[in-house]
């Protein structure tokens, strides 16, 4: 009080309110799934097996579909899902031969729902979310690396099975030869998620020092910060 009056006194808040409602609003994030951004590097011609009988210089490739697919614990306790494990060594010709084509099981398919498959794809009937366009090589669709987001993982970034051993996340490309068979590429391969950088980020190209349907790959650029290295 001062002159017979009382005076309101300015509070002071500290940090820890702040701190409290971001960590309530990420938990509730958290809960839904949190998206993560996928930022794409590519060759200036990718997906070029296809035009083998074609000389070097003219190999300007196809449109190439990429599906990303997120792969948690409870899925490989499926038994359609054992090639989904982080230790088989599936390749992109596993995943276009064996994807699911609907929420339902199909014999010799995988069985994932939806919302756990996300696609940079023309075909309007494929199954799962769409997020882009097929991509074309950066002599057309820019020398800029393509940035794609929405991919969201149960749980968020700071859930239990987002560092789960037996979680993954997989970037399978639609690459094929000059007959149109997908080639057996591997997959950048995010294991566990929780490892790297919460961007994930590929280099899509040809090596030219290959043979030209091995020369085709997808490379993790992700820094990998946890989990210790991971195995080949």
């Amino acid at each position: 009080m001062a002159n017979g009056k009382w005076r309101m006194q300015p509070s002071v808040v500290g940090p820890q309110p702040l701190v409290l409602a971001i960590g309530a609003l990420c938990g509730v994030l958290g809960l839904a799934g949190c998206g993560r951004a996928l930022t794409i590097h590519q060759d200036p011609y990718i997906n070029t097996a296809c035009h083998a009988n074609r000389p070097a210089d003219k190999r300007t490739g196809e449109p190439l579909e990429l599906t990303v697919v997120c792969v948690y614990p409870r899925d490989l306790d499926k038994p359609e899902n054992e090639l989904l494990k982080p230790t088989s060594k599936i390749s992109s010709k596993d995943w276009y031969e064996h994807r699911p084509q609907g929420p339902t099981a199909e014999a010799g398919r995988f069985v994932l729902p939806k919302n756990q498959i996300f696609l940079l794809t023309g075909d309007s009937k494929a199954y799962g979310q769409k997020i882009g366009e097929y991509l074309r090589g950066a002599k057309q669709d820019g020398e800029k690396a393509v940035q794609k987001s929405g991919i969201a993982f149960d749980g968020g970034w700071g859930g239990a099975q987002y560092h789960d051993e037996r979680s993954v996340i997989y970037v399978f490309g639609r690459f094929t030869d000059k007959d149109g068979n997908v080639l057996p590429v591997p997959p950048a391969k995010f294991h566990p998620p929780g490892a790297y950088t919460e961007k994930l980020e590929i280099k899509i190209g040809v090596d030219p020092n290959r043979p030209l349907e091995a020369a085709q790959y997808i490379q993790v650029l992700s820094v990998r910060k946890l989990h210790g290295p991971e195995e080949k």
